[in-house]
């Protein structure tokens, strides 16, 4: 059962992090990597995947009782599903506010020099500069938000 649990960790966090960096690229892995680096020493250690894995194993166990069920491992399923189409969803939102001449394609004028992107979201203080706390700040909200 152990052994289930593991490969299905394993390919489900293969799965999450190669899907969005294949939309998103590199920099979602990397993000990912960092969450996944407790001691920020840029390598994962045994003890770090051990409590990556025991978080997974706590948020597929909805109801608390020490196991992971078909069902629950379903209703995981079915979670990541729908924040994959709500990405999908928004990042299609994006690409039309970044399309400023609706042509149905971005130049590299409009996806670099947008003045309406991340950055001006997270730019609280309107400084032009995103301080490290104006950035955490922003990544807990986007975590919010799931």
């Amino acid at each position: 059962m152990m052994r289930t649990l593991t490969s299905f960790f394993i390919a489900g966090t293969l799965v999450a992090l190669s899907a969005p960096a294949v939309m998103a690229g590199d920099r979602l892995a990397d993000v990912a990597f960092t969450r996944l680096d407790a001691n920020g020493d840029g390598q994962l250690d045994a003890a770090e995947l051990r409590q990556a894995r025991a978080q997974r194993f706590q948020r597929l166990d909805v109801n608390g009782d020490g196991v992971v069920t078909p069902a629950e491992q379903a209703e995981a399923s079915n979670r990541m599903f729908r924040k994959a189409e709500a990405l999908e969803g928004a990042m299609a939102i994006r690409f039309e506010a970044l399309d400023v001449d609706g042509d149905g394609k971005l130049t590299h004028e409009e996806f670099v020099d947008s003045k309406g992107g991340l950055a001006a979201r997270l730019d609280k203080d309107g400084d032009g500069k995103i301080s490290k706390a104006e950035f955490l700040t922003g990544i807990e909200a986007a975590r919010a938000m799931r």
